[in-house]
This record gives C-alpha cells, sequence and structure tokens, in this order.
C-alpha cells in the first residue's frame, strides 16, 4: 500500500470517528437544551407532595453498569473467538489494530456504525427497524437473571423467567425474516422457529431435573447448592451433556447454525441488513452464547462466583471450539436428534432423577 492510500484510509477512519462523535453530540445536546423545558412545564403542573418520586440516580447508575460490562465483554469474545479460530486453523488472526489486535472489536463496532442502514424497497419498514432492537432487549433481559451473591433483587423463579426469555428471543428473528420481504430471510426465520420450539422441550426436562434436585428456582440458591463442592454435574453429567447440545441449538452455532447457514441461506435471516442493524443482531447473538454459558456454569458447576466464572470461560470456549471442529449438520437430523434422541433420553433421566430424590 502506497503512501497516499495510506493517507486516504486514515482520512477515512477519522472521518467515521468525528460522524460517530457529532451524532452523539446532537443527541447530548438535544437533552441539555431540552432539560429546561422539561423542568419549565414541571413548574407549572400541580404536583401532590406525597406523590413525588425522587429517581435514585445511583441506583439507576448501578443497574446500567451490568449492561455496559455485558457489551463490553460481547465485544472482547468476539476478538477471543477470532483468536481461538485462527489457532486452530494454523493461521494469523486478528493482530494490527493496537497490540495483538486487542481493539479490533471497537474498530470493527466503529465501522458498523458509519455504514448506511439500508431498508429495502418491498420491506415492512417498522418491524424491519424493530427486529434488532428487540432481540437486543431481549438478550440483554436475560442478565438481569445472573446469579449474584449479594444483589437487592431476586428472581424466585429465575429458571422459569429463563426459560420464557429463551422462548421469547426466536420472537425478533421471526419479525426480521418476515419483515425482510426475502425467501432466504423467510426460511431462516421459519427455521429458528421450528428448531426452538423443538429443543425447548429437552431444555425443560433438564430444569426439571436440576430443580428437583436442588429443590429451589432461583439460580442463586442452585449455586449455593453446590458450595460444597458437590456438582450436579456428578449425578447429572449425562443431563449436562444433553443441555449443551439444546443451548447450541437455542443460540443457532454451528453445528446447529441452519438459521444462518451461509452455504445455503446467503446469510439467512439477517441478509438484509446493513451497519448497524446488523450489528447489533451480532451483539444479541454473543450475549446469548455467554448468557447460556454463565447459566450453564450456575446450574452444573456452582458454589462461589470464581467457579462460576471459570467455568463460564470453560463453557464460552467450548462453542467456539465446536463452531471450529464440527461441520453443519442436515436440517432433518437436527430435528431427528431432538425427537427421537434427545426426548428420550431425558424422560429416562428425568424418571431416575424422580426415583433417586424420592428413595
Amino acid at each position: 500500500m502506497n503512501h497516499s492510500a495510506k493517507a486516504s484510509l486514515t482520512m477515512s477512519n477519522v472521518e467515521c470517528l468525528f460522524k460517530v462523535f457529532s451524532k452523539s453530540g446532537v443527541i447530548f445536546g438535544t437533552y441539555i437544551l431540552l432539560s429546561p423545558y422539561q423542568v419549565l412545564a414541571d413548574s407549572f403542573t400541580p404536583l401532590d407532595p406525597a406523590k413525588v418520586v425522587l429517581v435514585d440516580w445511583a441506583a439507576v447508575i448501578v443497574n446500567i453498569i451490568p449492561f455496559v460490562g455485558v457489551l463490553l465483554a460481547v465485544g472482547f469474545y468476539t476478538l477471543l473467538e477470532r483468536k481461538i479460530l485462527a489457532i486452530i486453523m494454523i493461521r494469523k488472526g486478528p493482530s494490527k489494530v493496537s497490540y495483538m489486535g486487542i481493539l479490533q472489536p471497537f474498530s470493527d463496532a466503529g465501522k458498523l456504525l458509519c455504514k448506511e442502514f439500508i431498508v429495502p424497497t418491498r420491506a415492512n419498514v417498522g418491524p424491519f427497524i424493530l427486529a434488532p432492537a428487540l432481540m437486543l432487549a431481549i438478550s440483554l433481559l436475560g442478565w438481569l437473571l445472573y446469579p449474584y451473591k449479594s444483589a437487592e433483587v431476586f428472581y424466585v423463579f429465575g429458571v422459569i423467567l429463563f426459560m420464557v426469555i429463551t422462548s421469547v428471543s426466536v420472537y425478533g428473528v421471526m419479525m426480521s425474516g418476515w419483515a425482510s420481504n426475502s425467501k432466504y430471510s423467510l426460511l431462516g426465520a421459519v427455521r429458528a422457529m421450528a428448531q426452538s420450539i423443538s429443543y425447548e422441550i429437552p431444555m425443560g426436562f433438564i430444569f426439571f431435573c436440576v430443580v428437583l434436585c436442588s429443590g429451589v428456582f432461583m439460580f442463586q440458591e442452585i449455586s449455593v447448592f453446590q458450595q460444597s463442592l458437590f456438582f450436579f454435574f456428578l449425578p447429572l453429567c449425562v443431563v449436562m451433556l444433553v443441555w449443551m447440545l439444546c443451548m447450541l441449538a437455542e443460540t443457532n452455532r454451528a453445528p446447529f447454525d441452519f438459521v444462518e447457514g451461509e452455504s445455503e441461506l446467503v446469510s439467512g435471516y439477517n441478509v438484509e441488513y446493513s451497519g448497524g442493524g446488523f450489528a447489533v443482531m451480532f451483539i444479541a447473538e454473543y450475549s446469548s452464547i455467554l448468557l447460556s454459558s454463565v447459566m450453564s456454569a450456575a446450574m452444573f458447576f456452582g458454589g462461589n462466583e470464581a467457579l462460576v466464572g471459570f467455568f463460564m470461560m470453560v463453557f464460552a470456549i467450548f462453542f467456539v471450539v465446536v463452531r471450529a471442529s464440527l461441520p453443519r449438520l442436515r436440517y432433518d437430523k437436527l430435528m431427528n436428534l431432538c425427537w427421537t434422541v434427545l426426548l428420550c433420553v431425558m424422560l429416562t433421566a428425568s424418571v431416575c432423577v424422580v426415583v433417586l430424590v424420592g428413595v
């Protein structure tokens, strides 16, 4: 690359960064300009002192920080995935941006956000724009179930809420595939719905076994129950293997990535998305992978937060190694695996757990 090309590339990067910061400045400036008018409007509104609610900004910030941490974790998890894939495939991974490519996720995010968000001519505009936001919101909602040892809010039926969130997550994929008005996108959305509904049945039996062994529905209590190093992995090793297969299918990861099969559907449900819409879908997908890793560690290797964090990294690396090692299956084999193998295994395991707990 000659010096003029390097100079033009540098100028384009600077222009992209300037666009990002200028947009952020416009939004922040608009908020600052409108806030006095909001205060002025409130001053003319008769308020009942008994109904005045003061906003606890410290609590708001504390609740926002975990979501910011999740977004940062997603960025660096993509970097980890690319590094591991490079090692397995004996090639160089991202190594040009900053030291050893550490800032590569921020470079990718800036590139996608600077690109134009194109809406197809025949697309249904409202659902097309809403689908990425819905996917990200549902994905981040699951992180409220993180098994903190000290928290102000505990979800007594956290297991049920996790099943609800994983079930609802397919609606974003369905909405994006249908609103794109593309055959490839619609086929990917139909695959996602069938795949998600099928693998939620063995997943329900898995939760049944874990809840029956621990006696509670809270992820915190399930994790605390294993503090004596009696991991649920020991009596439920077969259940954990089925759980990992279900998580691969629920998060649409290889070898079960039929929703976005590049060799069949170009890119699946997100084929018509570009720029920020594609980036938001990407973040939602990887956030779900990290959440599945956390819940896997809490359910089968709980105890304390150090153990949960360690095994969470083990499960996260497992997702990457499986992607690099196994080829994509056929869709009919995926369904046969669920309905003829995993379902029978989980029915048998559930009966065994009921008998052992009853004894």
